[in-house]
């Protein structure tokens, strides 16, 4: 049995999903779970680079440490993995993190346009409006510190003229929020093409992003 086989065959297999929905195309996108070592150090199992999905196993998931080291697994870490270990650093109660393309996502990231709170879904799953972090390079310490700033305690944010990031505490949730992402941008795509916009009440909203912070937020 391989190192932290069940943890490295759920990421394998929501990558395996992400190329299958279409989020993204051919070996693009990556997607990371925390791992704990027995004496409270840390671990990250993410999807190695340039690799199609559909033809790696388990064992091909890499294990790094926290300091971006391999520690398991034949092929090289994604070049994103700096950025997944930012969230991870950064959000506690994060424990899966799925960057992905989706296309209508991805059209506001071009667009550099943010998705404001426009239904409830969005705002109890996602945290509320959706930001666009600035432009970076793939890869760049400069897209970490991009990314973090524009996500902060939410769970997805886009990444101009790229994609999109998308957290939770663990793989099914992040990949939902992904689904919620995408699905927002729908809606919001077709408001703008209709013409008009009501926004949620203001008290709606103060009441459901309390209930995002009480169930997402880091503070105990």
């Amino acid at each position: 049995m391989t190192v932290w086989s069940a943890e490295r065959k759920a990421v394998l297999e929501a990558a395996q999903r992400m190329s299958e929905k279409g989020f993204v195309v051919g070996t693009a996108g990556n997607i990371s779970m925390r791992l704990k070592k027995s004496g409270g150090s840390e671990l990250m199992a993410i999807t190695p680079t340039s690799r199609y999905y559909d033809t790696i196993g388990v064992d091909d998931i890499a294990v790094v440490d926290f300091d971006g080291n391999r520690v398991e697994g034949e092929f090289s870490p994604s070049v994103e993995t700096m950025l997944h270990l930012g969230v991870y650093k950064a959000r506690k109660k994060v424990n899966a993190v799925i960057h992905s393309h989706p296309v209508l996502s991805s059209a506001f990231a071009v667009a550099g346009m943010e998705i404001p709170p426009i239904i409830e879904d969005q705002v109890t799953y996602l945290g509320g409006g959706i930001k666009v972090a600035e432009y970076a390079l793939s890869g760049s310490q400069e897209l970490v510190k991009n990314a973090l700033a524009a996500l902060g305690p939410r769970n997805a944010v886009i990444l101009a003229n790229h994609g999109a990031v998308c957290v939770g505490k663990d793989m099914r949730e992040a990949f939902t929020n992904l689904e919620m992402l995408e699905k927002t941008a729908k809606i919001y795509l077709w408001v703008l093409s209709i013409g008009k916009l009501t926004p949620i009440p203001a008290e709606a909203l103060d009441a459901m992003s309390a209930y995002f912070s009480y169930v997402h937020g880091d503070s105990e």
